[in-house]
C-alpha cells in the first residue's frame, strides 16, 4: 500500500499545472496597453501597414544623354529652313506684285501714254524681290547637310530644288535684260529685250510658284 501511494503521488507531481494567465484566453487579444476596452488584434493589424516598402531602385533615376553634335546641327538646320520658308513665301508675294507692275509699266511704256508713272514702283519691287530672293537661298545653301542623308529619289524637295534652280536663272536673266531694255531707250529694239524680260518675269513667276507649292502644299 505505501508503494501505491507513493507511486500516485509521484504521477500527481509528474501532471502539468495550468498556466497563471489561462484566464486570459477567454478575452480579446489587442495591441492597446492598460485594461480598458479595445480594438481585436485583427482590427490593429489592418489600420497598421508596414512601414517597409520594397519599392525601390538601386540605380536611381537615369540622367538624360548630353545632345550630341549631330542634333546640334539638325536643331540650327531646322531653324535656317524655317527662315528660308518664311523668306520664300515672301518672295512669291513679292514677285506677284513685281510682274503685275510691270506688265502695267511695258503697257504704258509702249501704248500711247507712256506716262513713266509705274518706273519707279517697278524698279523698287525689281530689286526688293532680288535681294529677299538672295537672302532666302543664302539660308537654305548655308543649313547644315544631315549625315548620311539617304536618295528618296524625286520627292517634294527635289521638285522644290528644281523650281528654286530655275527661278534663280530667271531672276539672273531678268535683271540683265531689265538693266539692258534701260539702257536701250530710244532705240528701236528696246521693245522686243522689254517684251522679253516681261516674259522671263511670267516664267521666273511660275518656278517660283512650283517650288513653293511642292513644300506648302
Amino acid at each position: 500500500l505505501g508503494a501505491a501511494a507513493a507511486l500516485v503521488l509521484l504521477a500527481a507531481l509528474a501532471l502539468p499545472r495550468p498556466a497563471r494567465a489561462a484566464h486570459l484566453l477567454d478575452r480579446e487579444l489587442s495591441l492597446e496597453l492598460g485594461g480598458g476596452p479595445s480594438a481585436p488584434l485583427v482590427v490593429a493589424l489592418a489600420a497598421a501597414p508596414p512601414s517597409s516598402s520594397l519599392d525601390f531602385d538601386l540605380l536611381g533615376k537615369a540622367s538624360a544623354p548630353p545632345p550630341s553634335a549631330e542634333d546640334a546641327r539638325m536643331k540650327a538646320r531646322r531653324r535656317y529652313l524655317q527662315a528660308h520658308q518664311r523668306f520664300g513665301l515672301g518672295v512669291l508675294g513679292l514677285e506677284v506684285a513685281t510682274v503685275v507692275v510691270g506688265q502695267l509699266n511695258y503697257n504704258d511704256k509702249f501704248g500711247a501714254n507712256n506716262t513713266g508713272k509705274y518706273v519707279l514702283p517697278h524698279k523698287v519691287l525689281a530689286y526688293t524681290t532680288f535681294g529677299v530672293f538672295a537672302v532666302g537661298g543664302s539660308l537654305a545653301l548655308l543649313a547644315p547637310r544631315p549625315a548620311n542623308k539617304p536618295n528618296r529619289g524625286w520627292d517634294r524637295v527635289r521638285v522644290h530644288k528644281l523650281g528654286m534652280a530655275l527661278a534663280t536663272a530667271g531672276m539672273i536673266a531678268q535683271a540683265v535684260y531689265g538693266i539692258q531694255a534701260r539702257n536701250r531707250e530710244g532705240y528701236l529694239n528696246q521693245e522686243q529685250i522689254a517684251k522679253t524680260h516681261l516674259v522671263i518675269g511670267y516664267g521666273t513667276l511660275a518656278a517660283t510658284g512650283v517650288a513653293v507649292g511642292a513644300l506648302v502644299f
